[in-house]
Order: C-alpha cells, then structure tokens, then sequence
C-alpha cells in the first residue's frame, strides 16, 4: 500500500491540514509540510496521545462472588416447645480483575482490596468501631484491676514491715522468708503464730524454717498458673466477642473448635480469613451418546439446578431426568466452562474393528469407479446410455434421473464403474453421497448452455471429495455449441484446462452421434492410472449402500458398490443397523450373479431390513456377532433419536410461542426408493418462511400403509406418494376418514402443488386504495348529532364504509371512519364527484372550513411465495 502523506490524512480524517499538523506536533512528531509522508508509528503515536488528552479509559472488568450458607437455630417459643429455624446467610463480593487494573506503581506483592458496596463498608465500619470500643473498655478494666492488686500488694508490704519492727527476733531468725514472701498478710500472720515467743539464734533449727518457705512457693506456682488460666479465659472471651458473627460462620466455628480443643489461645494469634479461589475448576467431561441432565451435572460436580438454568438460557426446557444427545450435552458443557470430549463407548463394535485389523491381504488393482455429474438435462443419463447401448433415461418418469444407478462398463482399454447421479437441484444430498464413494469424476457440461447452477454445485462437490475432475463438453454437434466459453467459465470457478496450463482433462463429446466416447474413456483410464488404484481381493468384503428399497415380492433391496474385497452369495453381512445372510446378488443387468470383487456394484437381498443409504457394509464370519452389533446400534440410534426428537419438540414449542400465529403444513412422504423421499423432503422444507412452514412428520420407503393414514388421521398431514400407492387396507381407511392423499412420480408436479398449498396459507396482503377527494366547504353543529361538514367531492367518490383522512394545510390530522354520509337529508351509499353531501365522522369534531377529507379503502390481496 503506497504511503500516505500528511495532506491525503487529514482529508481521510475530514480534519484542516494545519489543526492535524498542530496536534502531531503537540504528539512528538515532527512534521512542518503537509506533503511530508506518515508512517503507521506516527499515526499510533497520535492516537495515543489523543487517547490521553480525552481521558479515554478502559473499563474494568468486575467479578461478582456470592456466598449462600444456610445452618439450623433451636428456639423454645412461649409455650417451651423448642422449634427448628433456618437462617440463611449470603454475601456478595464484587472484585476488579488484576490484570484490568492500570499499575500505576510496581506493586506486585500487594493483593488489592475487594470492591464492596456502601451498605456493606457502613456495616463494617459500625461493626469495628463496636469492636473497638468494647476493646478499649477491657482494657480499662484490667488496667484498673491491675492497680487495685498492686495497691493490696503495696499496703501488705507496709503492714509486714510493721510487724517486723515490732517483733525484731521474728525478723532476725527468719529474714529471708520476710524478704521473699509477696502472699497477703494473713500468711505472715499464720507464721508468727507458730511461735509467739521469743526465740534465740541457738535454739532455731534449720528443718522448722525449711517448711513455711516450701508452701510459700508452692502456694505462688498455683496462683501464678491461676492467674494464668485466668487471663487466658478473659482473652478468649474478648476475641469470641470480636468475632464478627452476622455471616461469618465459618470464624465461628472455627473459635468453638479451638476451645473444645483446648488452644483456644491460638484463635487470637491466627484469625480465620476468607480465601477467594484464584481460578475455576475446569474438568474433562466425557459426553456418550446420550446422557440425562442428572447424570451430566454429576459429571461436572454441579447442581442440576444449574444444567437446567444453562439449558434454560440455550432456549431448551429440559427436567432432571431429560435425555440429552451428545451434541446438545457437549454444547452445556462448554457453556459451564467444562471442556467436553465425546466418550467411546465399550460396544461390541471394539471386536468388529480388531477382526477387521487381523486380516491382512496383497493389494491388487481395481477398477476406478466413476461419477457422472452435471446439470439437469445436459446428457448425463444419455452419455452413460451411448456407453452401456441402452436406453436409461426412457425408463425415468418425466425423462431425467431421479435414482442412483451403478454400472460396471468392460471396455477394450479395460473395465470402469460408473455412477449416474441426478442433475436436479433437489438431488444434491444424493450427488454428495456420490462423490464419497468416488475416485473420479466426470463433469457434463452442455456447449450450448454453458456452466449452469448445478455444475458450479458438483464442482464444490468433487473438490470437498478431493476427487480429480474430467470434463465432458457434450453436444457439440449443435450448431449453437461454444466450447471455448464453457472453458472461460469453468476456470472462474476453478476448473482450469490442460492446454491453459491447468490440470483438468477437457474432452469434446457428443452423446447423440458417439463422438469424442473412445477419447473420453481413455482419458478416465489414463487418470486411474495415475491414482494408482488398488485393493484387497481375497479378502472379506467391504462396501458401501449406494440405493436401498423395499420390494414387495423379494423384501429389502440394497444396491451395494464393493470396495475392498469380494462379496459372496450366502456371506453374513452388516449393513449400519442391519444384518442378514445374502440369498441373491444380481448385477445391473437383473442377472444372478455369486459373487462381485472390488468396485463392482451388485443389488443384494437377505437383510433384515432395508438399511440406510451410505451406510456400510462388512461381511463377518459369526451370525451372533452381527446381530448383536446391530442390535446395540438399533438401541444407540434410537435413544439418539428420541433425544433429539424431544429436542425438536421443545424448540418447536419456544419457536411457536414466540412466533404467535405460523401456519404448518404436515406431510407424510412415501416414496419407492430412500434417495427419492430425501430429494423431495429437502425441496419442500426449502419452501418454508417465517409465516408458513413445512413440517414432514413422517418418511419412508414402501407403499402406503394403515399406519400412516393413522398417523396422518392423528397429524392432520397430508399423505404424499412418490410413485407409491397404498394397500388395500389403507385404501378403505382413506376413503372412510377423508384423508388428503397426493400422488406423483416427478418432482416438479410435488414442489408445484406445495408451493401453491403454502401460498394459500399466507394471510393476504393489506393494500390502501384512494378513490375519493372531498373539500368541506361548511360546517354545522347539530345538537344530538355533532359536527357535520357540508362537503364537494371533488375527486372520485365516497362511499359510506369507507375510510377518512383529515387533511389540514396538507398535514394529516386524523384517521377514522365515516359515521354518515348524507344528500339531501337521506342516507345514501356514495356520492360521486361534482356533487354535495353531508359528512359526519366518529369520534373526530374538530372540522373546519377548507380540511380536505381523503376517502380511501382497505384492500386484500393474496400473497404467493
């Protein structure tokens, strides 16, 4: 980017040259012409210094901590029954984030103080400002007693010395037992009682004088540790009074404790505080496939209280007991700051993948299997049909392909499987599957119609797939193909020709005359052998569902492509959440064939029931282990279902009740093969809008049966077939309960007639249509009646249902209705132009001469989609 001066700035910032010169200077830069450059640091360096002139500040981030406790009293009320009270206790701390305050000074060490609120800093004030004065009265207290015991200490001294002058042999024969006693005078009293006469120095014996001092300090060392006790006790009291009970349980009971334990002493040299958690406890939370809400919050160690409040504010009703499906649970958990990890579950499918694992054989080539894609009506169907020397696209309803179908083409430079997959838009799930199972692909393009909506999809299709692309330019042989420009297209989405320097194979054909087949053939085969292909042949067989239906005479039907491997007639296959023993295998053709090796599509019967397409297959060598594998997906595939069924069910109640009045349409879709129901259900919900939506209450394969007129009886749906029909039985049912059944076999006819359905739904449009002007040229007060304007028409006409709009100096002053339109003191049901009429209006008095009265009326008009 070319650097911009000081001149190109300012008109960027619609600012005066010489005010941004002045306040880049005021920032530090340097700058004196208008055509000097700026750099990115300069421009940085005077946002900065425009940030601090404003004051600008970021805001600081605030937690907010609440503390909930709640403990038990037992109070005896007046008739002495002792009753239970719960108290309840919380508090709230709001704290400022460190790392959002601004460090003015490097103080690191210090923690900052909690944010508290002015209620709870008064309430502490109070609570210190009681607490220090209840210390200070205890000290006082103890300083006065202090006193009073050295003033008794003082005044026995006194007397003792008394005593000592009056009695001096008393002193003489015991000075230090006078010297060191500090007891009251009651025990100097005691001494001198033992001997009341005089006693000289030879007659005092030593062990006589050794007694008294013996209890003297014996008599100290208990009162010493009296007192001692004594202090203690009068400490303790004064920190339990200091302790701040309104909410502070845990200092509480933390002091009880101390004195049951005996070191009550410590509670004063160590008091409890508050610790706050630094951060969050975040767990590894592993999510099965369904989990309740109970379950879930035992995982994270929270309430389940708290799930549902998450779930809540997801939009999603939910009890203790609800089933979750695994993506809605791994949703809860990483809104609760959890991280969640999809749990593997211990199944019988453990067994499956270590069988599969063990056996080992030598690759060999494969044939690469082929997709024809592109769009509708562009010659896909008919270029395979050039290839195969048949006639597919005759046997399809309304002539375009509405199923998948897999060939297996020998051809002299070898054998390739191709897959035609449906052009139309509403096929493109289908398409998707296609292109998974696929190693190339070849894009039919039409040279007279060019890139169309549905090339540009299979492209994205083949790209998302990584799969390399061959394009077929088809019928050239029109007089109108262009070649060139559908080179041009193609290499604006990113299709770019070998001879522009690009990688894509472009092959000229046409599938009305064969030309350009031979070339096309052998480029596929050129590209397959680049890629290499190759795969296991004698080994167990591995494959994929292409198509699957029920067929009334011979049961489930799946068309299978092997891909590693070979299938074998009477081998136990698992299919998804099916499994049988193959009874047939027929190739395209409907020939019976015994077995199909790597890349070879056969149509198997045998299974338990028809399977779902794109699921796989693998053959096992043990009936009991399939069906207990099929058995435990049946039971996971239906729990997730129902889970998210009921998830569906609860969005749908929200999405209702806010949405008030939307209009649903129920279908019930039965079609012959599974891709058909899949196509046509997604082209009907994309009809939806925010007024009428499409609800598909049920799908399936097969004809229509009792149970789904049941079912539509009990949906208030509509029954559609897709080349399907209903039995006997339900035939009866339809006609006894009125259900609406529609049948089709193309797709346009379907989407057609649901569209016009839906669009009959809609509410109608409410348009205002003018068709008067009146002019008041008078006005009369007319007791019990009003204000009434004797008024021209001056345009159109008035009618008497019709709606008004005062207009005064061209200003709209009301909007009402008529309550009388009169001529001529008779009531009439419109006046036309040029001629008078009398006009009163409801609820509106206020007419003067000259309003304007615009006459209008309301008009429905039916919406479409």
């Amino acid at each position: 980017m070319a650097q911009m001066n000081v001149a190109q700035f300012a008109r960027e910032l619609g600012l005066p040259a010489s005010l941004l010169l002045e306040q880049l200077n005021a920032a530090g830069v340097a700058k004196t012409m208008v055509d000097e450059p700026l750099t990115e640091q300069d421009k940085t360096q005077l946002l900065e210094y425009l940030r601090k002139v404003h004051g600008a500040k970021e805001p600081k981030q605030k937690i907010t901590l609440t503390r909930r406790q709640t403990s038990e009293i037992k109070k005896a009320d007046s008739t002495g029954k002792a009753r239970t009270i719960q108290v309840e206790v919380r508090k709230k701390r709001v704290l400022v984030r460190r790392d959002a305050v601004p460090m003015e000074a490097p103080v690191a060490a210090e923690t900052p103080p909690p944010v508290v609120d002015e209620t709870e800093r008064a309430l502490r004030e109070e609570e210190a400002r009681r607490q220090a004065e209840l210390a200070a009265r205890q000290a006082a207290e103890a300083e006065e007693k202090r006193a009073q015991r050295q003033r008794k200490r003082q005044e026995a001294e006194t007397a003792d010395l008394e005593k000592e002058e009056a009695a001096p042999s008393v002193a003489d024969a015991a000075p230090a037992a006078v010297a060191t006693t500090e007891e009251p005078p009651k025990e100097v009293e005691t001494a001198t009682a033992v001997s009341p006469a005089p006693i000289s120095e030879g007659t005092l014996h030593r062990p006589t004088a050794k007694a008294p001092e013996g209890e003297d300090k014996a008599d100290k060392k208990s009162a010493k540790k009296q007192a001692k006790d004594t202090a203690a006790w009068k400490e303790e009291v004064a920190r339990r009074r200091t302790i701040k009970t309104r909410g502070d349980t845990a200092t509480l009971a933390q002091g009880w404790k101390e004195r049951k334990g005996g070191t009550r002493h410590k509670g004063a040299e160590q008091p409890a505080t508050f610790t706050l958690p630094t951060e969050p406890v975040v767990k590894e939370v592993l999510v099965p496939e369904t989990i309740t809400v109970g379950e879930l919050a035992h995982k994270m160690s929270v309430k389940a209280a708290e799930v549902i409040k998450t779930l809540m504010k997801l939009g999603t009703m939910a009890t203790i007991n609800q089933v979750l499906d695994q993506d809605t649970a791994m949703i809860v958990v990483e809104e609760m700051g959890h991280v969640a990890k999809r749990a593997k579950l211990d199944d019988p499918e453990a067994l499956l993948t270590e069988a599969q694992s063990a056996v080992s054989a030598p690759l060999e080539p494969r044939a690469p299997v082929v997709t024809v894609m592109g769009h509708v009506d562009h010659g896909k169907t008919s270029l395979l049909d050039f290839i195969r020397r048949t006639r597919v696209a005759s046997g399809e309803a309304g002539g375009i392909t509405q199923h998948i179908g897999a060939y297996h083409v020998r051809t002299p430079r070898g054998a390739i499987t191709f897959l035609d997959t449906p052009g139309h838009e509403a096929f493109t799930a289908m398409r998707a599957r296609g292109a998974k199972v696929t190693d190339l692909v070849v894009l039919v393009v039409a040279a007279d119609d060019g890139v169309m909506p549905q090339t540009v999809e299979a492209i994205n299709h083949a790209k998302a797939a990584n799969v390399p692309i061959v394009v077929a330019v088809n019928k050239i042989d029109k007089p109108e193909a262009n070649p060139e420009r559908v080179k041009q297209e193609l290499v604006s989405h990113g299709v770019v020709p070998e001879d522009w320097g690009g990688d894509t194979m472009f092959v000229a054909v046409s599938a009305k005359t064969g030309q350009g087949i031979d070339d096309l053939l052998e480029s596929v085969l050129l590209q397959a052998e680049v890629l290499e292909l190759k795969a296991p042949k004698e080994a167990p067989a591995k494959g994929i569902v292409i198509e699957s239906r029920l067929d009334r005479g011979r049961g489930p039907v799946a068309t299978i492509l092997v891909q590693s491997g070979t299938l074998r007639r009477g081998d136990i296959a698992l299919v998804g959440a099916v499994y049988g023993r193959i009874r047939a295998m027929q190739d395209e053709n409907g020939k019976a064939v015994d077995s199909a090796g790597p890349s070879i599509p056969v149509e198997i019967q045998g299974l338990s029931d028809v399977p779902q397409a794109g699921d796989e297959l693998v053959v096992l060598n043990d009936e009991r282990k399939a069906r207990e594998i099929a058995l435990f997906r049946q039971g996971k595939f239906r729990d997730v279902k129902l889970a998210r069924q009921q998830a569906a069910k609860l969005e749908n109640v929200f999405e209702q009740l806010s949405e008030g009045e939307a209009k649903t349409l129920s279908l019930i879709i039965k079609a012959d093969v599974q891709g058909s129901y899949e196509a046509l259900a997604h082209a009907l919900q994309k009809l939806s809008t925010d007024e009428v939506k499409v609800n598909i209450v049920h799908t399936g394969v097969g004809g229509i049966t009792e149970s789904d007129v049941n079912l539509a009886l009990a949906s208030k749906a509509v029954i559609i077939g897709f080349n399907s029909r209903p039995d006997a039985t339900a035939r009866k049912l339809i006609a006894s309960s009125g259900v609406d059944v529609r049948y089709y076999n193309v797709i346009y006819e379907a989407v057609d007639e649901i569209k016009a359905a839906l669009s009959g739904m809609l509410a109608p449009e409410k348009k205002e249509n003018v068709i008067g002007l009146v002019e008041v040229r008078n006005v009369f007060k007319i007791s019990k009646v009003g204000t009434v304007a004797g008024c021209h028409v001056v345009e159109g006409l008035v009618r008497r249902n019709s709606q008004v709009r005062v207009i005064r100096d061209n200003v709209v002053i009301h909007t009402g209705e008529l309550q009388s339109l009169k001529r001529f003191k008779e009531d009439v049901r419109e006046v036309k132009a040029g001629f008078e009429c009398g006009i009163a209006l409801k609820g509106f008095e206020d007419i003067r001469i000259g309003d304007q009265f615009e006459v209008f009326e309301v008009v429905e008009v039916a919406r479409t989609l």
